[in-house]
């Protein structure tokens, strides 16, 4: 099967700048946890297709809005995350839940204020769900967020709800494109060669692939000699709440993956356009919940975290560098890939994503509910 995204889609600034419009602007899209937002003024903030916005908690209501004073046009929250009323930085408006400026330094010197100029002042508003403990966004209409991730939606939700505290967040700036890095994650068909000392000694065998399109999934068993070494964290760990058979990975289209071995540890990544070129990539590495644990078994608990942190970090590494000679690749070539059946994830990635690529496919709605496996 050949691929579908000639080398020139990773390389070219016109593809770039149409996919921010095309599919980062029109999609639902991840923009952060909701452990971030649980007080009264928690905001988080994110770019998305070149966008940014704010999701601030507003009384235990969450709203999203462009992060961009209507005043002056600044941004309004200028850290990632933090909590601080939704007040621009540089002459003090403060906007509410309905994303209305309701405090106005000076009102009286704005010739013209009236009730109708104020509404028209009002941030524009995105729209903002949960699934778990990830909070989505979307700029646009169409079908709901549950409808979006379709048959994968209850999944997600119980594997992010079983996500205890952090133990590990990961940032690096990749010279690669971000289709780049996805397709990566998709297959396993490199791991026998770049994660030869890491992935590659969970002994994962070939494998089942599941699909809830544009979505997939893959889970797999683990070798007989990894799973005896992991015995004794899963009865450490034996209260957690979501118990996994051997490796399970997801991916929530068109930027998110989910990981997880046993459900001890759950690694959450994402991958953010910078330029054609260029990606920010986040891991954030979750413990499982656990009930009640005696003292002995916190340096045993904390003695695994630092291994989940190690193999994350180091499998990513390695991730890294590979991709980023692809990239360098594809500057090079416009002969197009070829693809195995170890690949299939990849291929399905390429499909949805040229089809979200026309202008036509989001008319009447995104839903993900119907759409028929491969």
């Amino acid at each position: 099967m050949k691929t579908l995204i000639p080398p020139s889609s990773y390389i070219s600034t016109a593809i770039f700048e149409e996919e921010q419009r095309k599919i980062f602007q029109r999609l639902w899209h991840f923009a952060g946890f909701r452990g971030d937002l649980a007080a009264h003024n928690d905001f988080i903030t994110r770019e998305i297709g070149g966008l940014s916005v704010v999701v601030q908690n507003f009384n235990g209501e969450l709203r999203a809005f462009a992060n961009v004073c209507s005043h002056r046009f600044n941004r309004i929250q200028t850290q990632c995350k933090g909590n601080r009323a939704l007040q621009c930085g540089y002459h003090g408006w403060i906007y509410d839940e309905a994303g209305l400026p309701v405090g106005i330094p000076k009102k009286p010197r704005f010739e013209g204020l009236t009730s109708e100029k104020i509404l028209e002042l009002r941030l524009h508003a995105w729209r903002v769900e949960c699934c778990g403990n990830l909070v989505f966004v979307c700029r646009g209409g169409g079908a709901p967020l549950c409808d979006y991730l379709g048959g994968c939606y209850e999944r997600i939700a119980e594997m992010t709800g079983a996500c205890g505290p952090v133990i590990d967040e990961n940032v690096m700036m990749i010279k690669a494109n971000w289709k780049i890095l996805v397709e990566n994650t998709l297959e396993a068909y490199h791991v026998g060669f770049i994660h030869s000392k890491t992935f590659a000694r969970l002994g994962a065998s070939e494998g089942v692939f599941e699909w809830h399109l544009p979505h997939s999934s893959w889970r797999t068993s683990l070798g007989a000699s990894m799973s005896r070494r992991l015995e004794m964290i899963d009865a450490l760990m034996e209260s957690r709440p979501l118990k996994i058979d051997g490796y399970f990975h997801q991916l929530i289209f068109p930027n998110v993956t989910i990981a997880t071995t046993l459900g001890t540890s759950f690694s959450v990544q994402f991958f953010e356009p910078i330029s054609p070129a260029v990606t920010r990539f986040t891991s954030v590495v979750f413990q499982t919940k656990v009930g009640h644990s005696d003292a002995a078994s916190a340096p045993m608990i904390e003695i695994v975290n630092h291994s989940a942190r190690t193999f994350n970090r180091s499998v990513f590494d390695e991730d890294k560098e590979v991709c980023e000679q692809v990239q360098l690749g594809s500057a090079q070539t416009a002969q197009a890939g070829i693809l195995s059946d170890d690949e299939l994830r990849v291929g399905e990635f390429q499909k949805h994503y040229m089809q979200f690529m026309r202008d036509d496919y989001l008319e009447g709605g995104a839903s993900c509910k119907d759409r028929a496996s491969p």
